[in-house]
């Protein structure tokens, strides 16, 4: 299990094998990893590294965030968000940061920006993951431990919070049960930018958290819902992957929809999980959404997701 969650998170999400505690015989040397920007659009900017991708909006309020990233690239992070907003004169002072969900590469920045000011904000549900111990069975029984209190989020949200920011209209949007059970996506309106957190990996098989809510017809619904609620020039931030346009999302959303009626048809047959994985209902897209190293491993997401929801 372990060599299989180190491969599917190297080569999908981006995340180092340091960051899910797998055994290595030398420590990642954080220092040597790039970070990039890139302008999207309206103010927004999107920064990139090992870890989710982070939203920077910048103007005269200030810098408005999504998501934090790791832990161990918080001081860079800050650093890039601090030359970019000189680089574009803008306000450098960090007023909110939006965690799409509770995983660690999105929100182990938390602290570090916080301390800057920031106030935390997210889905009620990623208040109440990150203030207990957890366990992800789905990486091997991973335990997670609480996150400081200093690193939890201040300012919670059931269903939506809106915000008028640099002046733009944001929307934060709760997705229920998708990627997990406390996503939200974030809408830059005038901007015509949504960042959708880990319920988008661009051209990856994803992560899908089905230890806590998370399973892959929400995935399909999730980005259905978007996409009817985007335009054809809307811009997409997807948690792990480059920037997204229409076209990329719709091409997801197909690889998702098929995977799921390929296992739900399985799963009507009676097949048990692990004749499921060894059929490689996959077998055909691997080649452009993943490779042998994780497919089974995703497979068995999907599995475990669609039993576990009904």
């Amino acid at each position: 299990m372990a060599i299989r969650v180190c491969f599917f998170l190297l080569l999908c999400a981006g995340i180092s094998p340091i960051a899910v505690g797998l055994p290595l015989t030398a420590q990642q040397d954080y220092s040597q990893v790039e970070i990039t920007v890139t302008p999207v659009r309206g103010g927004v900017h999107m920064i990139s590294g090992v870890g989710g991708n982070i939203a920077a909006f910048l103007g005269e309020d200030g810098v408005f965030l999504v998501d934090a990233g790791l832990a161990e690239l918080a001081q860079r992070i800050l650093d890039t968000i601090g030359e970019l907003a000189q680089r574009e004169s803008a306000n450098p002072d960090i007023a909110y940061v939006v965690n799409t969900h509770w995983h660690f590469d999105h929100t182990g920045g938390n602290e570090a920006i916080a301390a800057q000011g920031a106030v935390v904000v997210a889905h009620e549900n990623v208040l109440h993951l990150l203030s207990q111990d957890q366990v992800m069975a789905a990486l091997g029984d991973r335990e997670i431990q609480a996150a400081p209190a200093s690193a939890r989020p201040r300012l919670t949200f059931n269903d939506r919070v809106n915000l008028s920011w640099n002046g733009d209209l944001i929307h934060v949007v709760h997705i229920a049960d998708a990627h997990s059970n406390g996503d939200a996506i974030v809408h830059f309106r005038d901007a015509d930018v949504i960042h959708l957190g880990d319920i988008f990996f661009n051209g990856r098989y994803p992560f899908i958290d089905v230890d806590f809510g998370g399973h892959i017809s929400g995935m399909v619904r999730a980005v259905d819902e978007i996409l009817a609620h985007s335009n054809e020039s809307t811009l997409f931030v997807p948690g792990h992957g480059a920037l997204a346009d229409r076209d990329e999302l719709r091409e997801y959303r197909d690889m998702l929809a098929t995977v799921r009626d390929r296992v739900q048809e399985m799963i009507d047959r009676g097949m048990t999980r692990e004749e499921v994985i060894e059929a490689k209902p996959t077998a055909d897209l691997d080649a452009v959404w993943g490779d042998r190293d994780n497919s089974d491993f995703w497979v068995g997401l999907v599995y475990d997701g669609m039993v576990r929801s009904g």
